[in-house]
């Protein structure tokens, strides 16, 4: 065979050969992308299905917590067939509801209940702790508000006139807050219990000034005797 021939023969084999090594790694290629897009497909199903699932389960969660809620309030409050319960045995009840109910679904309706069945319990440790935790929770002013004022009629439960003065201080700086005028009057009245007559003068003013029309403006004027 001519050299010419033979060299022209051993190029396109060689063509023939990278061609075939082209398609080879065009496959292999494809076949990994191919297993690429299905992995990435089941990973996407997979968070598609994780993320549903969550909410369905967060949904059921939200419905259990409000059902325990709502037997849990019952009890509290001593309504339909809870009425013919001991006070003790409903507050217990109740408050086994209500932690059953923040377990389920963490809110501050539950956790503000649980401080309250502790508190008519005559349990005022564990009251007072979990209002702290209620308020280093939730920022919402109506939610603090009930806090702080609970909190503040649990020191004076307590005797601590000094730190439920001082938490109805914080109650009237809550701004929106619907208890200032409530927290005012209430400072006022402790502070004539603990002989301080001209500061309590100044809350029930402070009272009359900032809400005029308050339905508790008529008791400030009247411990101060207008």
């Amino acid at each position: 065979m001519p050299k010419a021939i033979k060299k022209r023969v051993e190029q396109k084999a060689r063509k023939e050969d990278s061609i075939n090594e082209t398609v080879t790694d065009i496959r292999q290629k494809l076949k990994e992308r191919q297993r690429m897009l299905v992995y990435s497909l089941l990973v996407a199903g997979g968070l598609i299905l994780a993320v549903g699932s969550f909410f369905i389960y967060d949904k059921v969660m939200a419905s259990k917590a409000q059902g325990l809620e709502y037997e849990g309030l019952k009890l509290f409050n001593g309504s339909g067939q809870a009425q013919v319960i001991a006070p003790q045995d409903r507050y217990k009840n109740a408050l086994e509801k209500f932690k059953a109910a923040y377990a389920a679904k963490k809110s501050p309706f539950a956790l503000l209940y649980i401080a309250n069945s502790y508190y008519e319990l005559g349990n005022y440790d564990e009251a007072l702790k979990t209002l702290k935790d209620l308020t280093g929770r939730y920022s919402d002013p109506k939610v603090m508000s009930l806090a702080y004022y609970k909190m503040a009629m649990t020191y004076m439960r307590k005797g601590d006139a000094a730190s439920a003065l001082n938490t109805f201080n914080s109650l009237s700086s809550i701004k929106d807050s619907p208890l200032q005028d409530m927290a005012l009057l209430e400072s006022g009245r402790l502070l004539e219990s603990m002989g301080k007559t001209e500061e309590a003068k100044g809350k029930y003013k402070e009272l009359i000034s900032k809400f005029p029309q308050s339905a508790l403006v008529n008791a400030a004027k009247a411990r101060l005797g207008n």
